[in-house]
C-alpha cells in the first residue's frame, strides 16, 4: 500500500512539473506569434485552463508538506494536548469543507460539460473537473495527517 502511495506523490509531483513547463511554454509561443502578427488565441486558453490544475496539484502538495502560511502565534501559546485537540479540531472543519467543495465542484464540472473553451472544441468540464479533483487529493491528505496524528496521539 505504501509503494502505491509513493507512486501517487511521484506521479502527482511529476504531473504537475511537466504541466506547469506546458504552461511556460504555451505562453511563451502566444507571446512570440502575438510580437510576429499572427497571435494563437486558443494557446492561452489552454495554458489557462492548465494552470487551474497546476494550482490544485500544488495546494495538495503544500498541505501534504505542511508549506501553507499558518498564524499559530495563539495556537502556540495554548498546551501540547490542547494543540492536538484543537489540530483534530481544525482536521475535521477542513474535511467538511473539502467534501462540500468536491460535491459542488462535481456539479459545476456536469453542468459545464456542454461548454466549450472559446473557439476550441474542448469541454470546459475538464478545467472546472480540476476542483473536486484536487479538493479529493486535499481531503485524502487531510485523512491521512488526522490519522496520523490520532496514531501519535494514542501512542503517546
Amino acid at each position: 500500500m505504501k509503494k502505491l502511495i509513493r507512486f501517487g506523490i511521484w506521479l502527482e509531483e511529476t504531473s504537475s512539473q511537466i504541466l506547469l513547463g506546458f504552461v511556460v511554454v504555451l505562453v511563451f509561443i502566444a507571446a512570440l506569434t502575438r510580437y510576429l502578427g499572427t497571435p494563437i488565441n486558443w494557446s492561452v486558453d489552454i495554458a489557462q485552463g492548465i494552470f487551474v490544475w497546476v494550482i490544485y496539484l500544488g495546494a495538495n502538495q503544500a498541505w501534504r508538506k505542511n508549506r501553507h502560511i499558518g498564524i499559530d502565534m495563539l495556537f502556540n501559546r495554548f498546551h501540547p494536548q490542547v494543540q492536538n485537540w484543537l489540530t483534530i479540531l481544525i482536521y475535521g472543519i477542513i474535511l467538511v469543507f473539502l467534501a462540500m467543495i468536491i460535491v459542488n465542484g462535481i456539479h459545476i464540472a456536469i453542468v459545464n460539460v456542454g461548454r466549450i473553451m472559446n473557439d476550441i472544441p474542448i469541454s470546459y468540464s475538464f478545467v472546472t473537473i480540476a476542483v473536486p479533483m484536487g479538493s479529493f487529493l486535499m481531503f485524502l491528505t487531510t485523512v491521512e495527517k488526522l490519522i496520523s496524528l490520532l496514531r501519535t496521539k494514542s501512542k503517546g
